[in-house]
């Protein structure tokens, strides 16, 4: 028999197959879009039904929010199942009702009881999600960069071709180029097949005026793909002189030749001006790059991928850890107050795991379940943390000793929606 949650006259159950076509509707008009007809069954293409609940108000869908199966890339190159939360959105005229709040709630549980360990989620605000005790655990950058005053340091070492592909030839390039590099990249999550489909459909309101995408891919000298770049342009032309843009939607690429290789692909593009990319690295290479740091100009900086820990000692110990140390942790968690209590983290050896598990020893640090999600990766450091009043120091040398374990040689980095 299917659980139902009755909140007065709303209730919650898991969603029906037959319900997917109201779930893309509530959802365009929570974030005020409407999807076309033959879009549907794009989006299904990646939706779990399975893991979706819904909230309804006498029999119609007001409110949803889902889970997708993903992978996780955490400190030591190593990879880990993760909940990513998505879908989540309630009608405006149902707004300030409690169902988004019973609907995370409920998720939560889901999630918890299903044995995930982990869960993660992109926010469309930052200040909803880490009541739930999710943390923000990386950003991006938005940039951009006028041709005339771009120009690269180079030359730069590279015995490559970048060649154009159509949507067909994407297909079957980028996601195992994507996939190789999300493997090394902490922060990087996995991109199933139904991910692939939406995305390469290229849905129109996704364009934000701009026009479709292009996907060129860089090949090395044996003629293996392992770097591509897909971006748009945004045609303009002012007094006869082109002054367009061209928007990097995502460049990936490992190899630091590669990186350069792309990039000069694309400031090197005619019949554009500008030059932008809005999920770029908080550390972007591409300023030191150029011969005018400068001219790599800085639009925002927000944060994107957050994390939630469910199972604290099992994905604190998911995890490998920069230094040995000993670290006793008091963590408060409101959602799940099971979880609230004092845990001790032991990492014996340089760049090994740990082993974690509750404790009676006295507490080092104290911080709340939503700061640990935010540490995970790597993209904050304790003490800033610290200095902003979310983690309190309890034993001296604690936040110095807890930082050298949790540092990354790399900062953490996603730019996959989802």
């Amino acid at each position: 028999m299917q659980s139902l949650t009755d909140m007065g006259d709303i209730q919650i159950r898991r969603l029906r197959e037959e319900d997917f076509p109201e779930v893309v509707r509530v959802e365009g008009a929570a974030f005020g879009e409407q999807a076309a007809p033959e879009e549907v069954a794009i989006f299904r293409a990646g939706f779990n039904v399975d893991r979706t609940l819904c909230a309804l108000e006498d029999g119609a869908l007001v409110g949803t929010n889902s889970v997708m199966d993903m992978e996780l890339t955490v400190p030591g190159d190593r990879v880990i199942p993760v909940a990513a939360l998505t879908w989540v959105g309630v009608l405006p005229s149902h707004r300030r009702r409690g169902i988004f709040r019973r609907l995370m709630e409920r998720q939560l549980e889901d999630i918890r009881h299903g044995g995930d360990i982990v869960s993660v989620l992109l926010g469309s605000e930052g200040g909803i999600y880490g009541r739930f005790g999710y943390g923000s655990a990386t950003s991006v950058l938005s940039f951009s960069l006028e041709r005339p005053q771009a120009k690269l340091a180079g030359p730069f070492g590279n015995d490559g071709r970048i060649v154009l592909i159509d949507p067909a030839g994407a297909a079957s390039v980028l996601p195992d180029v994507y996939d190789r590099y999300r493997r090394r990249q902490i922060g990087a999550v996995s991109r199933h097949p139904g991910w692939w489909t939406e995305y390469l459909y290229d849905i129109e309101h996704h364009r934000e005026r701009t026009g479709k995408m292009f996907h060129a891919v860089h090949e090395n000298a044996s003629g293996s793909r392992d770097g591509y770049v897909t971006y748009r342009i945004e045609q303009h032309w002012s007094a006869g002189l082109p002054s367009g843009e061209l928007v990097v939607v995502e460049l990936i690429a490992a190899d630091p030749e590669v990186y350069a290789a792309l990039w000069s692909y694309c400031l090197n593009t005619d019949l554009v001006r500008t030059i932008s990319m809005g999920r770029g690295r908080v550390e972007e290479p591409l300023r030191w790059l150029l011969t005018d740091p400068r001219s790599l100009q800085v639009d925002g900086l927000v944060d994107y991928l957050w994390v939630r820990l469910i199972d604290l000692p099992r994905a604190l110990a998911a995890r490998d850890y920069y230094s040995p140390g000993d670290l006793v942790l008091e963590v408060t968690d409101e959602v799940f107050p099971a979880n609230s209590g004092r845990y001790r983290l032991r990492v014996e050896a340089p760049g090994g795991t740990a082993l974690c598990a509750p404790t009676a020893a006295d507490p080092q640090l104290a911080l709340s379940v939503a700061e640990l999600g935010a540490v995970y990766l790597g993209g904050v450091s304790f003490q800033t943390l610290a200095a902003a009043g979310r983690v309190k120091e309890l034993s001296g040398g604690a936040l110095a000793n807890a930082d050298l374990m949790f540092a990354t040689d790399t900062p953490p980095y996603c730019v996959t929606m989802f």
